[in-house]
């Protein structure tokens, strides 16, 4: 019985060895046609693969960018606070507000400038060196609170480092100064504006006024000018 099956087998095999070459022939070609498209497309997948991977790559390079400003401003910061070293700040003991100036219109006026009176004589010598000049005399001292330091107050303004708010809240401090002074208050000037540095008034060697000079001095709502 095995015998007969396989006789027929080979028969049948015979009979359709040509449908059979040919079915293979076209198996075969299909074959090489899947293979190819398989091929092509392994080949567009590695280089989508290579793109992704390039373009990652280009990302990744572009993320260094931050850091490496973060990094250049962290160096400014550095360099501006090697170079303020000689900044006046105002007296932590006393309240930090921002510095500001307002009118009703009906002559009720306030304002509020930064308080400097820990430093004395001597400290202001430190940080800014011998003064061209020092002055008691109360007439003269008055004559430059309600004159020369409302002009370069006014050139403060002007060159955008005070606000029309903060140049009038220490021109109102001066006008006080001054009043103060014509009054009982004695005071010393320390003067440095030909050095291009800041004048200091002084009360019995405490610091009363500064002229605002904003690269000298660091008071809340100063204009970052860097």
């Amino acid at each position: 019985m095995k015998k007969t099956v396989l006789f027929y087998g080979v028969l049948v095999l015979l009979l359709g060895g040509c449908a059979a070459k040919s079915e293979s022939d076209s198996a075969s070609s299909s074959s090489v046609k899947e293979a190819s498209v398989s091929s092509t497309t392994s080949e567009s997948s590695t280089k989508e693969a290579e793109s992704t991977t390039s373009t990652k790559k280009r990302k990744s390079k572009k993320v260094k960018t931050p850091s490496s400003t973060t990094e250049s401003s962290k160096k400014e910061t550095v360099k501006q606070t090697e170079a303020n070293g000689q900044l006046f700040v105002p007296n932590p003991e006393e309240d930090d507000e921002e510095v500001y100036y307002e009118s009703s219109g009906d002559g009720n006026i306030s304002a509020f400038v930064p308080d400097y009176s820990q430093y004395d004589k001597e400290q202001v010598i430190s940080k800014l060196g011998e003064p061209s000049q020092i002055i008691t005399d109360s007439a003269a001292i008055r004559d430059r609170l309600e004159e020369s330091e409302w002009q370069l107050i006014k050139e403060q303004f002007d060159l955008g480092k005070l606000t029309e708010g903060q140049a009038k809240a220490f021109m109102f401090a001066t006008k006080d100064l001054s009043l103060a002074a014509a009054i009982s208050m004695e005071l010393e000037l320390l003067v440095y504006d030909d050095q291009s540095k800041p004048n200091v008034y002084l009360s019995e060697n405490s610091v009363k006024f500064i002229t605002p000079m904003t690269d000298y001095i660091e008071f809340t709502g100063k204009i970052n000018t860097i």
